[in-house]
């Protein structure tokens, strides 16, 4: 044992001679060798190469490296000095991260940087400041998606008062709060009298203007809802297939020629935007073109996505190639934190335009190249989505993880898919279809339709003007 102890040590100092430094810590974090009297002199010089990586390493701007230096020295529980130093350093950057991150209003991301630095056993009072007012801030945003907007200006109020440095943009926050509550309860009643005399194509418009005020408006939701399933016969183009009528009394469901044929139909292309709306689920902008921009939601703006965020009129664009999906920016634009131009995304990726618009890139059904965009900053488009979906040949609904849209009870997938420039539906069971009875393989000849089938009801419409 004493042999195998000397040859370990020995091990050990080439190792740090040679800047291994993982490799020293690992022989010399053995039982045996820690009670070796050269064992002590060669800790010590471990934690202060340890110590000089994660210094050069917070000089090079790698902060993430930084910390695994210093978590690596203080794992060897020496009493080295210049480990307080590297912590104080490293403390005082998070904190100023924390501090830039809510003057920018990324709240989420905030929140997330504080999460890392509790795990890296960073206490102190300024922290804990900025951490009760980022979670309040949440929590105000949160009451303010679910239209309860009098507490989260209540909150609001009260993260001033505790921060002595006043975010500008929770002033933002907390006068846009003052301005909506003005408009928010008359739209609200305009919606229930709207509702309560069945005039459902203004309950769907006064629906939207509160959605886009709170988007988890529980009864702006429902309402919806309620009606585009009222509306179904009315809001498609039934084009060649008269209308059957209500069957007579007693008489069995006659099935008739669905209006979606097999053919493509001049002038009836598939839009390249159009909205999906699934009842009980949520409301979805899909994208068809191989490429989509981004930029600010202006009346006059051409942009693909326009974002209700502080981005340029044309900030960047994604685009769909035989490689994958590639980011290119106008304007600033960073990919997981990094500052880029042009990159390829990877499932999962977090794309961020200009100072705090967030957005999640994820491929999630394997087999298809269609991907799905999650607003995560809290930002939105003028109408109320929850997603964007860029639609390359696919688009699955159904439950599970691997579906770009999950529909619970959906036990058989429906899968919509592209045919030349049409939009078809695959199903495996029955489908009513713009109020007719239809197949399993359909393709659509107009860009709008409503179909209902057991477990899931959705509308398609083009975007037209609705989004800008």
């Amino acid at each position: 044992m004493f042999g195998c102890a000397w040859l370990a040590i020995r091990q050990a100092r080439e190792a740090l001679q040679q800047g291994r430094l993982e490799e020293a810590h690992r022989l010399l974090m053995q039982p045996a060798i820690r009670e070796h009297r050269a064992a002590g002199a060669l800790l010590a010089q471990l934690v202060r190469a340890y110590v000089e990586r994660g210094e050069h390493c917070l000089k090079q701007q790698n902060v993430g490296n930084a910390w695994r230096n210093l978590l690596q020295a203080e794992q060897l529980q020496t009493a080295e000095k210049s480990i307080d130093s590297l912590r104080q350093s490293l403390v005082h950057l998070g904190i100023a991260q924390v501090r830039a991150l809510l003057q920018a209003g990324d709240v989420r991301r905030a929140d997330d940087t504080i999460a890392h630095l509790r795990e890296r056993r960073v206490c102190s009072a300024e922290l804990q400041v900025l951490e009760e007012a980022t979670r309040d801030w949440l929590h105000a945003r949160e009451l303010a998606d679910r239209g309860e907007l009098a507490s989260a200006r209540e909150v609001a109020e009260r993260i001033r008062r505790r921060l002595l440095d006043r975010p500008a943009a929770l002033d933002r926050f907390a006068d846009d709060l003052d301005h909506q509550r003005k408009i928010f309860p008359g739209l609200l009643v305009r919606l229930h009298e709207a509702a309560d005399q069945s005039r459902w194509r203004e309950v769907v418009e006064l629906a939207e203007q509160v959605l886009a005020i709170a988007p988890q408006h529980a009864e702006a939701r429902k309402a919806r809802s309620r009606a585009w399933k009222a509306i179904e016969p009315v809001t498609v183009s039934l084009a060649d297939a008269p209308h059957p009528g209500p069957p007579p009394q007693g008489e069995r469901e006659k099935v008739v020629p669905s209006p979606l044929v097999e053919e493509r139909r001049p002038g009836r292309d598939l839009p390249v935007r159009f909205l999906l709306w699934i009842d009980g689920v949520g409301g979805y902008l899909v994208c068809v073109g191989a490429r989509v921009t981004f930029g600010q939601a202006l009346h006059d703006g051409h942009v693909d996505i326009p974002l209700v965020a502080d981005v340029s009129r044309l900030h960047a664009s994604l685009m769909r190639d035989a490689e994958g999906y590639i980011v290119e920016a106008v304007r600033s634009i960073q990919v997981n934190g990094r500052e880029t131009t042009r990159t390829l995304l990877q499932n999962g990726d977090r794309i961020t335009l200009g100072a705090s618009c967030q957005l999640q890139f994820r491929l999630p059904v394997p087999i298809s190249t269609s991907a799905r965009l999650d607003l995560v900053s809290g930002h939105r488009l003028p109408l109320s989505v929850d997603a964007i979906l860029l639609m390359a040949d696919t688009l699955v609904l159904g439950e599970g993880p691997q579906v770009h849209v999950h529909v619970p009870d959906l036990q058989q997938p429906l899968v919509l898919f592209r045919h030349k420039d049409t939009l078809g539906i695959r199903h495996n069971g029955k489908l009513c279809i713009n109020g007719h009875i239809s197949g399993q393989r359909l393709l659509l000849r107009d860009p709008h339709a409503t179909v209902s089938g057991e477990n899931i009801s959705f509308a398609i419409e083009p975007v037209a003007a609705r989004l800008g």
